[in-house]
């Protein structure tokens, strides 16, 4: 977490605390010096609410302060972090969904597969990418651009919910790099802060042409958000016919066992710039899009305004002021 401020020209009005300073001191002085050509100071002090020298601080630092909270509001401080949100028309995303045979494996309960987490997860990432573009390509061997980048999140929601099974992938396969490539070309030539988010288990074997395509993505400036899903224990892949189970999916007639491949989806974000996470069983991942390790503390500069701190802490000490005022020593 930390602070930015909205309007830093207003601090220029701290420059006038010592001339404030000073004019309190003076106005106590010569009320006093009033006072004292007025009667008896002793008794002045016993029988009103004259002011000694001894209180003079405790009337000048509430003032003082009061007036630099006040600047301090007029700066609009913004609280960044995790509690930000994205400023509209500044990002881009092409999110990328595996639908290889593998993703059909249920590593978050009785038929959750890993394909219907990563479609919660960008469905959940649409809340925090409001009055930002989002675009979506699946692939297996193959890839197939969904839908192009678009800030209609309700067609997007139609189309995650409807048109993305693993029935829908034209071929078999993980062919992680070029499923990067075409998410590549999605992009247009705005300028505006650029991520793809991967949704992959990262396949059983890396592609060999990997290299140059993470070299392009960035020099691009383009940032790859990676998402594991799976386990790193394994799981066993079901097939179901009519909507039951039949059996587990062999290969040359042993069943096969698939795991999270967690070195290449890391590779992938480290060498873009990006973050990978892990989608376990219990988070599931939310709000990745208000991470500053994602966006940076510059995208989130869109988040919450807290100004109501300091103003209620100098209306507080406004109040606390006028009731010293009227205490006797």
């Amino acid at each position: 977490m930390s602070i930015e401020f909205l309007n830093t020209d207003f601090f220029w009005a701290i420059t006038a605390i010592p001339i404030l300073f000073g004019a309190t001191l003076w106005g106590l002085r010569r009320r006093s010096s009033i006072l004292n050509d007025f009667g008896n100071s002793d008794l002045l002090t016993q029988f009103s609410r004259f002011s000694s020298n001894r209180k003079i601080p405790c009337y000048t630092f509430p003032a003082v302060l009061c007036f630099a909270l006040l600047v301090a509001v007029a700066a609009r401080p913004l609280l960044l972090g995790k509690s930000g949100t994205i400023k509209q028309g500044s990002l881009d995303v092409v999110a990328v969904l595996d639908l290889s045979r593998s993703m059909a494996a249920e590593d978050y309960g009785p038929k959750i597969s890993r394909l219907e987490t990563a479609k919660e997860i960008v469905l959940r990432s649409m809340q925090e990418l409001e009055g930002n573009r989002l675009g979506i390509i699946t692939f297996a061997g193959d890839i197939f651009p969904q839908a192009e980048l678009t800030d209609d999140f309700q067609a997007l929601t139609f189309v995650l919910k409807n048109w993305i099974n693993l029935d829908s992938a034209p071929s078999q396969g993980s062919d992680i790099g070029h499923a990067l490539s075409g998410a590549v070309e999605l992009f247009g030539n705005e300028d505006r802060k650029k991520i793809i988010l991967l949704c992959s288990d990262g396949g059983h074997a890396r592609p060999k042409n990997l290299n140059g395509i993470l070299t392009d993505i960035a020099t691009r400036g383009i940032s790859v958000v990676t998402v594991g899903l799976g386990s790193t224990i394994g799981s066993k892949i079901p097939v179901y016919e009519d909507g039951r189970f039949k059996e587990w999916f062999k290969l040359e007639g042993k069943e096969v066992v698939t795991q999270l491949n967690e070195e290449i989806l890391r590779e992938i974000s480290g060498t873009t710039g990006g973050k990978y996470f892990q989608a376990d069983r219990n988070t599931k991942l939310k709000y990745i899009f208000r991470d500053p390790g994602v966006l940076g503390e510059t995208a989130l500069s869109g988040g919450k305004e807290i100004f109501q701190i300091p103003l209620a802490l100098s209306i507080g000490l406004l109040f606390w002021g006028l009731c010293f005022e009227r205490l006797r020593e």
